[in-house]
């Protein structure tokens, strides 16, 4: 536990450190950022999924160029970046540290560019699980990764560039096609009206769910083997005490959202729908996955809600809270070995087992 324990403390110290020498943001992003690219590579068998990662480079490294397009079961761009690895003379170990460069670079020049609190974002990559999440869902943690960057242009408007980076995200993992229609979603001004049309809709949606996932897995022959799986499971409501949460303490923004009509409902909309897309984890554990694009954004819109003074508390209280709120979620997901990557394994650990 260490390692996750090192990058807690050193987020939070970047609190302090920042607010006296705010010109430091920069490095202090550069390092946070080494030091999860580290931990990630160095894992060894950390990670559910590490060992069929492993299996999937060994088999592209032996089929070389044909496997490419013969290959199944991995997207195209992760194929690729697999056998440029491959080509390259480079091991499983040489893709992880070229994959979580990749990854780590993604997420963190966004929040130098994008975040109002650096040290806040950094230190919800890690408690709010996105640095677990890149160390074993790694396609779907790096088109994530790609996904945040689609910001801008939904700020902006701009329709072609978005829908560019989507695609670009589904060529390592095709569920960021589910994002396509939150170019609208998300740019909604917030209102009683959209909230109240998205709360009865999701509603019916969760009441159908069977009958309808019956019908999209009919479509997309790929997703047929899902259902009666152990990922086709339930899960409890406790697991809807997180994204309520996130959606209560966004509360200021969402107010600001509706409020000004020259603020960006984005963020705003973000936290709500990820909340309406985690409603099907009581259905279908799967169905979670969905959210993680729209709740990614969290990274910037709960350190832009902490901002917010609300009644009697000020930012610095809001902001206490949100830090207590994202270790007690780290705590949970420690106690739940969220992603078998708790506790972490490095590559020292193989070198001294016997």
């Amino acid at each position: 536990m260490l390692p996750y324990i090192f990058l807690i403390a050193a987020s939070l110290a970047g609190g302090p450190l920042l607010a006296r020498y705010p010109k430091r943001r920069r490095t202090f992003l550069l390092l946070f950022g080494l030091a999860c690219w580290l931990l990630a590579s160095l894992r060894y068998v950390t990670g559910f999924d590490y060992r069929s990662y492993e299996t999937f480079f060994q088999r592209t490294a032996d089929t070389g160029l044909s496997g490419l397009l013969t290959l199944r079961g991995q997207e195209l761009g992760y194929r690729a970046l697999n056998l440029a690895v491959a080509l390259a003379g480079g091991d499983y170990r040489a893709f992880l540290f070229v994959f979580h460069l990749l990854l780590t670079a993604l997420v963190f020049l966004w929040i130098e560019r994008y975040s109002p609190s650096a040290w806040m974002s950094a230190y919800l990559f890690v408690t709010l699980q996105y640095f677990a999440l890149s160390m074993n869902l790694m396609r779907q943690a790096l088109a994530a990764a790609i996904f945040l960057w689609t910001y801008p242009h939904l700020r902006g408007r701009r329709l072609l560039p978005f829908c560019g980076i989507v695609l670009l995200a589904a060529c390592f993992h095709r569920s960021a096609l589910f994002m396509l229609p939150f170019y609208l979603l998300l740019r909604l001004p917030v209102s009683a009206l959209y909230y109240g049309l998205a709360l009865l809709l999701t509603g019916l949606a969760y009441l159908f769910a069977d009958p309808l996932l019956q019908f999209v897995t009919g479509l997309l022959h790929v997703y047929q083997g899902y259902p009666g799986r152990i990922y086709w499971q339930a899960n409890t409501w406790i697991y809807l005490l997180f994204p309520l949460g996130c959606f209560l303490f966004a509360w200021p923004l969402l107010r600001r959202a509706a409020r000004d009509p020259a603020a960006s409902p984005v963020l705003a909309n973000s936290v709500f729908c990820s909340l309406l897309i985690q409603l099907f984890i009581t259905r279908h554990f799967i169905l979670e996955r969905l959210s993680i694009y729209a709740a990614i954004l969290s990274l910037a819109a709960l350190p832009e809600a902490a901002l917010i003074p609300e009644g009697k508390r000020s930012s610095r209280a809001r902001t206490i809270l949100l830090a207590a709120g994202g270790l007690a979620y780290f705590l949970f997901a420690v106690q739940q070995g969220f992603h078998g990557v708790y506790p972490y394994h490095g590559v020292w650990d193989r070198a001294i087992s016997p």
